[in-house]
């Protein structure tokens, strides 16, 4: 096994049970070209061993710690935490109203790297790091064996071609064991039945970390006209409808995305008046319009790195003024961001600003964030990407 050496003084966060070593932390001892993915063990600059990881030569992010401390991790380590991880699901009595969910939830599982997510009986993996990318192999072996048979018929990966550069991995799409599914999947969430694209839908077919959002917004939406901005598949609008809105509107940029919404809304709330707008949606708040009882403000990452932080809260701030300036006295406006990079203090504080600037005093009455079958490990805060705030104005 290789070591990768930290430089001295280098050593605090992996005391403290961080799992990211970056480029700068030190350096691969005892080989010329280290293989992507290939197994390290951390030491300190004095030579004590603090722990075990992946090594990705090509990224910043130098290696992915899996283990803490002097013990080496036993063979079957991974396939034994892929195990305790579906064991919580199937134990989370906030899952029962739904036959799709996260399976392994990368750092927050101790799977730096590895998601899973389950809809119905098929399951869709991504390898995000080049150590996972190694396990393919062995992921596609384990998997039938650690899931009923007849609950799961197909594992489909997924492969996000930005990170696989980044790793130095090749991009790869296809089966991990079983037959591609010939059709959409159909799920149900709640009193809502969706049909997911698990093969080219956005991330891995669905937005499963909104699932409680979509919750809340279907508990306040009865009786009231719901904006559904960046609406995607309609989840959100769907949820709405189905219990009860007075109308609904969605708004995105994709034809194939309000098709397909247009087919959740026809098959969950038929009657539920509704209004589809393709276009952007920064032009569409800021153009003239109705107003709204209940606006969902949902964009996609704005700051996908630290850098982009400043342009990223003008730009929601921007929304959220506007979305408040199209709010009823007494609406609710649920807004997210869903970028590490802009946390819940930011986040708030862009919210007064638009609120201060919009001349709408507003309560924040909940704050959400992504289900527990997304769990965040207190060791990685960069897990937690979702916040999300539910204003009353």
């Amino acid at each position: 096994m290789l070591d990768f050496v930290l430089e001295p003084g280098r050593d605090r966060a992996l005391r403290n049970r961080h799992p990211w070593l970056l480029s700068r932390s030190g350096e691969v001892r005892g080989a010329g070209d280290a293989a992507p993915g290939s197994s390290v063990r951390v030491v300190s600059s004095d030579g004590e061993v603090l722990g075990y990881g992946d090594l990705s030569p090509a990224s910043s992010l130098r290696v992915r710690v899996h283990h803490f401390g002097k013990e080496e991790p036993a063979e079957d380590w991974f396939v034994r935490r892929i195990e305790a991880a579906i064991a919580r699901r199937a134990g989370d009595p906030s899952l029962a109203a739904t036959d799709a969910h996260r399976l392994v939830n990368a750092e927050g599982d101790g799977l730096p790297g590895l998601v899973i997510d389950r809809y119905k009986d098929v399951l869709v993996v991504k390898l995000q790091s080049a150590g996972m990318h190694r396990r393919r192999e062995r992921l596609a072996a384990a998997l039938p064996g650690l899931l009923p048979p007849a609950e799961v018929v197909c594992a489909w990966e997924r492969a996000d071609a930005a990170a696989c550069r980044r790793e130095g991995v090749p991009v790869v799409e296809g089966p991990l064991f079983g037959d591609p599914p010939s059709a959409k999947v159909a799920i149900r969430e709640g009193a809502c039945h969706f049909e997911v694209d698990v093969i080219h839908g956005q991330k891995t077919g669905f937005y499963l970390d909104q699932r409680d959002a979509r919750a809340w917004v279907a508990k306040y939406a009865p009786g009231r006209d719901v904006l559904d901005l960046f609406c995607y598949s309609g989840g959100f609008a769907t949820a709405a409808a189905q219990a009860g809105a007075a109308s609904v509107t969605l708004v995105d940029s994709s034809a194939p995305a309000l098709e397909t919404a247009e087919h959740h809304l026809q098959a969950n709330a038929p009657d539920c008046p509704r209004t589809v707008v393709k276009g952007d949606a920064f032009e569409t708040l800021r153009g003239e319009g109705p107003d709204f009882d209940l606006l969902v403000v949902d964009p996609p990452p704005l700051a996908r790195r630290r850098s982009q932080v400043a342009k990223a809260s003008r730009a929601q701030k921007d929304l959220l003024l506007h979305a408040l300036r199209r709010a009823r006295p007494g609406a609710l406006v649920f807004a997210f961001s869903c970028s590490h990079h802009m946390g819940p203090d930011l986040f708030r504080k862009i919210a007064f600003g638009a609120s201060r600037d919009a001349g709408r005093p507003v309560q924040v009455v909940g704050s959400l964030g992504a289900p527990s079958d997304h769990p965040v490990s207190l060791d990685h805060p960069e897990g937690a990407y979702l916040t999300g705030l539910v204003l009353r104005t």
